[in-house]
């Protein structure tokens, strides 16, 4: 009996051996995320957004109080920017690796905004 060759196409040859050469073991790196969050956080929200989520009161279950209890909270300086950005985190809003300590400057535009709101309402 003669077997005969077939051709395959040469992307289902290059498939197959990459199958058997990829090494065992080996894990992909998978950004880190919050485990409780449901929806993926962004990594960049206007801070003027942001400042309104809060002001709305979105960041509720986060300890962030909304409308004439934040702007109270935050003019005696019981609740902070930072913390609104780490309530953002907190609530999946933003990545986990948003870290708050080394973006002041979006902090402080957050905090720009709160104030603004403040000064409206007045």
């Amino acid at each position: 009996m003669k077997l005969k060759w077939q051709s395959y196409p040469a992307s289902l040859l290059i498939a197959a051996t990459s199958m058997i050469l990829l090494p065992i073991g080996v894990k992909a790196e998978v950004p880190q995320t919050n485990s409780n969050c449901s929806l993926e956080a962004q990594s960049d929200i206007a801070p003027q957004t942001l400042a309104t989520m809060a002001y709305r009161g979105d960041f509720k279950k986060e300890g962030i109080p909304g409308y004439y209890v934040l702007e109270t909270e935050f003019s005696a300086g019981k609740i902070t920017a930072k913390e609104i950005v780490q309530a953002a985190v907190n609530a999946c809003v933003l990545r986990p690796q948003y870290d708050v300590a080394r973006h002041n400057d979006y902090v402080n535009q957050v905090k720009n905004e709160i104030e603004l709101m403040i000064q409206e309402e007045d």
